[in-house]
């Protein structure tokens, strides 16, 4: 009975590199192919922020560069409260 505690978890067919979300701290992140940039963004379904990863970097995406993505006016508005105009 206390092998089971050390079992691994189910091996899963994509590694995240982002388990949470860097604003709000949701496990409840989506993954987004971005077929024009050839990667994969990370849509918090928490907070309706979107973030990027590379090279060990988060960074957070600007929404106008995400074309044909249903969730764009959304967060277009989350992004627009975030960086308000100066």
């Amino acid at each position: 009975m206390g092998n089971a505690a050390k079992q691994s978890p189910e091996p899963t067919p994509i590694r995240r590199p982002l388990t949470r979300c860097p604003s709000c701290g949701s496990g409840r992140l989506e993954p987004i192919a971005d077929f024009d940039e050839d990667g994969m963004r990370f849509l918090c379904r928490n907070c309706d922020r979107c973030w990027h990863v590379e090279l060990g970097y988060v960074q957070r995406v600007q929404p106008g560069a995400c074309r044909g993505c249903p969730q764009r006016e959304r967060c277009m508005q989350v992004y627009a409260l975030d960086h308000p105009p100066r």
